[in-house]
């Protein structure tokens, strides 16, 4: 919105100079503005590549554990137009500041980080049947159902031992009478 402005001159028609003199992002940017158009479209097309970056592939990546949600957009706005998002953050931190190295060097990283999700790591829908099908026949039956089988086990179903079944039974009763009192038995 703040580009949008700048471009609109807004705030400083300076600025707005500024940003029409920029060169052209390179090949590998992830826009795909050219010379020629309108600065407009520019920032919109930026704004549409930072966008599909931040959508899924920086979702896959560790981004979000590492990099603060500033540091992702503007690592992502470098992706997509190095020269643009140069220029804007030389708008927000001088050039002469002694932290603008420090910045610079973690939206760094934090673009590698982005640009390091590769597609051919993403599952396809077969692929990921077929692993849930190797992952179920792995299964414990057992616990497949942890509600019923707690129910059961509750009940003293499906024990073998009948005996054992009282005891517990018995166990549960006697756990329930000591439990009935708050403040437990008398001292007597």
């Amino acid at each position: 919105m703040e580009l949008d402005n700048i471009v609109e001159g807004q705030p400083d028609a300076r600025l707005k100079a500024e940003i029409e003199a920029l060169e052209a992002p390179g090949k590998g940017a992830g826009t795909s503005w050219r010379a020629g158009s309108s600065v407009r479209e520019r920032v919109q097309l930026a704004y549409s590549a930072a966008r599909a970056m931040l959508d899924s592939p920086a979702l896959l990546t560790d981004a979000y554990f590492l990099f603060t949600p500033s540091q992702i957009v503007f690592a992502s706005l470098q992706l997509a137009d190095p020269p643009l998002a140069d220029w804007y953050l030389s708008t927000k931190i001088p050039t002469s500041s002694p932290i603008r190295s420090k910045v610079l060097a973690t939206l760094r990283s934090c673009a590698e980080t982005l640009s390091s999700f590769s597609q051919s790591n993403v599952l396809s829908k077969d692929e990921r049947a077929a692993l849930e099908d190797k992952l179920e026949k792995c299964r414990d039956p057992s616990t497949i159902d942890m509600v019923k089988a707690h129910l059961a086990k509750q009940r003293g179903e499906g024990e073998e031992d009948e005996e054992k079944a009282e005891r517990k039974r018995l166990q549960r009763e006697a756990s329930a009478k000591a439990n009935a009192d708050p403040f437990g038995p008398s001292i007597g």
